[in-house]
């Protein structure tokens, strides 16, 4: 009996790793698994102890947002654009009132020029995205993107 629970323990783990390094990579169109990688995020994000870890933290989970809504289109799983793309303009309003809450100034610069290679991505992410599909509108959704960078652009340039 012992030997059954260690075994069964020890498939538990294992099954229980494999996750976690499955959903590092997962996008909205992995459900379980992006679930997870949430879940992983909010920990982490949770642990850092201070204003400064957060935003480092948060502007990685940014780039990874991007990749996400780059897959997302590159894939053709349009029904998970507006997911992705919610989920991208979000993290960047809570980078922008983590930087303008905590008046992290030293942080300005570069949140800004990560906006700015965001807003040229997500230009181009547009351009490229099908807009002739019938009943297919969620590129405007990537458009809003660019546009919340925009605002939130506006609002880091009185941080100073």
């Amino acid at each position: 009996m012992k030997y059954k629970v260690q075994l069964g323990l020890i498939i538990l783990l294992a099954i229980s790793i494999l996750s976690l390094l499955l959903s590092m990579g997962a996008s909205p169109d992995m459900p379980p698994f992006f679930a997870l990688k949430r879940v992983q995020e909010n920990i982490f994000l949770q642990l850092k102890s201070n204003p400064t870890e957060k935003l480092d933290y948060m502007s990685s989970l940014l780039n990874s947002r991007l990749e996400e809504l780059q897959n997302v289109v590159k894939n053709k799983n349009y029904d998970y654009v507006l997911k992705a793309s919610l989920r991208y303009s979000t993290l960047a309003g809570r980078i922008t009132e983590a930087v303008t809450e905590n008046n992290l100034t030293d942080k300005v610069e570069a949140i800004k020029n990560q906006f700015l290679e965001h807003q040229k991505i997500l230009d181009k992410l547009y351009v490229a995205y099908p807009k002739n599909i019938p009943d297919n509108v969620e590129w405007k959704y990537i458009q809003d993107d660019f546009n919340y960078l925009k605002l939130y652009l506006d609002k880091l340039e009185k941080v100073k």
